[in-house]
């Protein structure tokens, strides 16, 4: 289960997808611009969706067979389909069509780490949020600037990114007012920054 912005999404044991709350740019993925007050079955796909990401107005989910979709606002590119137009029922993020692991959406942004423990980014990135050592947004998934294979989890917050590697490290960028990167300054970050302890 996951919740994002006035929108919950959830993930049944017969591995069904269904979504419910505000629906002003198809982030319930129902295919439709009307928003639900009971859970409703997204509009395609089947069975084998396993787990589920919601950010500001829009969504990701993640299949059995490691691709990932989206749906909702794509102001910014934050569903990865190398477009900026919305989308009201789950489209496949553009290129390396099956080896995701899993993914987090942040306030217009998408993180998401592969098969192989590479990072990727996408969609809003004024703050820096990315991690690619630019503050350009991007509709499509690049990886971040601290590249490799040694990481395990992702989560974004409303402009900022966290995650940590298999070793254990903790790292962070993006915004950083009142030292929300934790490391030890209030400077945004472009790219990512291990935390001070």
């Amino acid at each position: 289960i996951a919740n994002g912005y006035q929108h919950t999404l959830a993930v049944k044991s017969d591995s069904t997808l269904w979504s419910w709350g505000r629906n002003s740019y198809g982030q319930l993925g129902s295919n439709v611009i009307t928003h639900r007050s009971s859970p409703t079955q997204t509009i395609a796909l089947g069975q084998n969706w396993t787990y589920v990401a919601g950010g500001y107005q829009h969504s990701l989910a993640g299949k059995s067979d490691s691709s990932i979709w989206s749906f909702g606002r794509n102001n910014f590119g934050q569903l990865g389909t190398g477009l900026l137009l919305h989308r009201s029922s789950p489209t496949q993020t553009l290129g390396y069509a099956n080896n995701w692991s899993s993914v987090s959406c942040g306030n217009s942004f998408t993180t998401a780490i592969k098969t192989d423990g590479t990072l990727w980014t996408w969609g809003y990135n004024l703050h820096g949020q990315l991690g690619d050592n630019t503050t350009t947004s991007r509709s499509s998934p690049v990886q971040t600037v601290t590249a490799g294979n040694n990481w395990s989890k992702v989560a974004c917050g409303y402009w900022h990114t966290a995650a940590i590697k298999s070793d254990g490290t903790l790292w962070t960028w993006g915004y950083n007012a009142y030292g929300i990167l934790g490391d030890n300054t209030a400077v945004k970050k472009s790219s990512p920054v291990q935390t001070i302890s």
